[in-house]
């Protein structure tokens, strides 16, 4: 236990106790000066001074005075009594260091003479230059981040400092006072420093020291933002963090050096002075829990990460076991729990086949639609693995033949139990039933959405034989099931893994299965699959089948119906198209790798919490890259101007239009071009044809009046005269 944290937590006895230890061992005195800042924090240094003058002065018996005197000067700067320390700190400091070329030029800079009235700031100072010796870590928080010091110069009151990204640069040893912050070797940023790869590595396999490293350095407590922090210093973050955090809080909850108290997102991790009793605390944690389910999550815990103590791992079974037996506990809570039960000891409780026989031989409901009663307690338990578990009772419950029974409920099998199942089935010589199901649920595909998507990837790269629907018609069905997916995923988890694994089934890859079922797609059909996914799809979908369309017709959207700048095409001209490239590639070839480069440079600071840097990064990563999404998909839907078949006699994208206004009569000229194109062309101010002026133009002719709904208010207007535009053809 570090004397920082008995000081954290005011156990002055055992303090006292481990100081005298340390005092007689001659241990080193780094732990302690922390201690002594700690103590100084809670007002209580006065209380330490008579040990810290015997401590020092046997120091110097034991030709320390260096030591000496840096622990009367940590005792100086956390509030101690100067007329008790400075004789002897300048007496010991001269002792120890007086013979070193940097000696008095160090105490002139810091201003460090005896006599002075108080030598707390001089001392301080004095302290950070000697800290800044070769191959020391140091973080610039405000700036470069970590480096290391390469050289120092005190004939010239310099400091060379090589930071993370290989940049040297020289500081006077003033400037490297005030902005660097020196850290132990301990510390995680610097381990991450002088290993990354290595430190990383040590937070997977080491977690629990890692995580007392940072309690530590927080004086044996820290919260979870506290931790994360820290973390991120070493490049463990987003998911990676919430994994590591996931699996280090659980191991921290049951390890017997921590107590963890609060909810994941607040928790607050003390490093403890006594190891607890791990049996007595999960028979308190046991009897506390508030029902059935949240003792199964505290005895699931156990297994978590490593294999627990035999002993402790049978309690824990013993105490669950026990609790399910009341059958006031939900079923399908029970059922989760004999099930874990089961995969720990190997056998099925006989308690539990005794509640699931009757209800697995209750008659199957005569609408296929309906799920039997056995299947819909599999769906209510209430984790995935829960639910790929209750596999194994399968044999249990309807014998050798199960696979044959149980094929036709396929499609009622729970989450958690489909790609497994199906696994099963077609390892055991099932092939041409589950391809029966699959053609079933082509024809009902919100049925079962995991099973649908599961049976896709599955069976659409083989031989379907007879009886399924065409590709074009199997291509409609999955489309159908992405764009209901799209719809009702929001705050669904499960329902969002399905609709991704079901975006990359058939939109990745070089050869997407979406391009492989509309290969022989004509263009009638695929009006219908556009317009099915109007309603809302994600925009994989939609590139993909604009790019199919565009290859059978390259005027597929300006013929559709309508005038052609009518869909969902965006119009523009070569030059405009040219320029809006030209944008997106700035942003992807340049911001967006400057802005990353920033946020790694800001994530080198250590603690993102007051971080304004790394804040700005990372509000800046979230425009840039929303951004690009925005670029793409309007490039991704654009046709050139030039090759439109623009209508006679009609305002329409690509003519010059003048227009009188009403009330004034003041004659205009605009030309309706794209949204990228410039301001003017051959002197005549260019419009978009989807701002406001020319929307309530479009279509008209020659003599035409028309109300122009402007920002400003309405405007009323004659068309005067509509010329094309000339333009050179071009191929895309």
């Amino acid at each position: 236990m570090t004397l920082s944290i008995l000081v954290a937590r005011e156990k002055w006895d055992a303090f006292d106790e481990v100081w005298k230890e340390q005092i007689a061992e001659l241990q080193p005195i780094d732990d302690l000066l922390k201690a002594l800042k700690v103590a100084g924090e809670k007002k209580r240094i006065a209380r330490c001074m008579g040990m810290v003058v015997e401590h020092a002065k046997k120091l110097r018996e034991q030709d320390r005075p260096a030591d000496g005197a840096r622990l009367l000067g940590e005792t100086l700067i956390a509030g101690g009594n100067p007329a008790e320390l400075t004789e002897l700190l300048m007496e010991l400091a001269a002792e120890g260091w007086s013979k070193e070329k940097w000696w008095q030029p160090y105490c002139e800079l810091a201003g460090l003479q005896a006599g002075a009235a108080d030598l707390r700031g001089p001392w301080r100072q004095f302290a950070k230059m000697c800290a800044l010796v070769d191959d020391t870590v140091i973080l610039h928080p405000g700036g470069w981040g970590l480096g290391v010091v390469t050289d120092v110069m005190p004939a010239d009151m310099e400091v060379e400092v090589r930071f993370h990204n290989g940049r040297k640069d020289r500081f006077p040893m003033s400037t490297a006072v005030d902005i660097f912050t020196v850290l132990p070797e301990a510390d995680l940023r610097a381990k991450f420093f002088r290993d990354p790869e290595g430190c990383k590595k040590q937070a997977k396999a080491e977690p629990l020291d890692v995580l007392e490293a940072v309690v530590s350095r927080h004086s044996g407590k820290a919260n979870s933002a506290q931790i994360r922090n820290a973390l991120m210093g070493i490049g463990i973050e987003g998911s990676a963090w919430s994994a590591w955090w996931r699996k280090t809080r659980k191991l921290a909850e049951n390890s017997e050096w921590f107590e963890v108290n609060g909810s994941a997102k607040k928790a607050v991790v003390t490093r403890l002075i006594d190891a607890k009793d791990p049996t007595a605390t999960l028979e308190r944690a046991l009897k506390l829990a508030p029902n059935l389910s949240a003792m199964h999550t505290k005895v699931k815990e156990l297994f978590v990460g490593h294999t627990p103590d035999e002993a402790l791992a049978e309690l824990g079974l013993a105490a669950l076991e026990e609790a399910a037996i009341p059958e006031n506990e939900l079923p399908q809570e029970r059922l989760a729990v004999w099930l874990f039960l089961r995969d720990q000891r190997g056998e099925t409780p006989e308690v539990a086949l005794e509640l699931l026989r009757p209800i697995a031989e209750l008659p199957t409901p005569t609408d296929p639609s309906e799920s039997p009663e056995i299947w819909k307690l599999f769906s209510a338990m209430p984790t995935l693995k829960d639910q790929e578990r209750a596999i194994a009772l399968l044999p249990e419950l309807f014998g050798e033949d199960w696979m044959k029974i149980c094929v036709e409920h396929l499609q009622h099998a729970a989450k958690g139990m489909v790609r497994p199942l199906v696994d099963v089935y077609l390892r055991g010589g099932f092939e041409e039933e589950v391809r029966g199901v699959y053609a079933v649920l082509l024809s009902r595909p919100m049925r079962a959405p995991s099973l649908l998507v599961t049976l896709a990837a599955k069976i659409e790269n083989g031989e379907l034989g007879d009886g399924f629907p065409t590709p074009v018609q199997r291509a409609q069905s999955l489309l159908s099931l992405a764009s209901h997916l799209f719809q009702a995923r929001r705050g669904e988890a499960h329902l969002t893994r399905v609709s991704t694994r079901l975006t990359q089934l058939l939109c990745k890859g070089e050869s997407p299965l979406l391009a492989t079922l509309l290969a022989d797609a004509d263009a009638e059909a695929l009006r219908g699959i556009d317009a099915q996914c109007g309603r809302g799809i994600d925009s994989e979908f939609e590139h993909l089948i604009t790019g199919l369309a565009l290859k059978i017709d390259r005027h597929f959207f300006a013929t559709q119906g309508g005038p052609f700048w009518a869909g969902s095409t965006i119009w523009t001209t070569k030059m405009g198209l040219a320029s809006r490239s030209s944008e997106f590639k700035l942003l992807m070839d340049v911001k967006i790798p400057e802005n990353e480069a920033a946020i790694g440079k800001a994530a080198s600071f250590g603690d993102l919490s007051e971080n304004s840097e790394w804040e700005a990064a990372i509000e800046e990563q979230r425009n840039l890259t929303s951004r690009a999404k925005i670029m793409e998909e309007e490039l991704s839907s654009t046709d050139l101007i030039e090759n439109a078949p623009i209508p006679e006699d009609t305002v329409a994208p690509g003519t010059r239009v003048s227009y009188t206004e009403t009330e004034t009569g003041t004659l205009n000229e605009v030309l309706l071009l794209g949204p990228w194109d410039e301001e003017k062309v051959h002197g005549c101010s260019v419009v978009s044809y989807r701002a406001p002026l020319a929307q309530g133009m479009l279509g008209r002719h020659v003599g035409d009046s028309c109300t122009l709904n402007l920002p400003g208010g309405d405007l009323e207007v004659e068309i005067v005269s509509i010329n094309l535009e000339e333009f050179e053809t071009v191929t895309q």
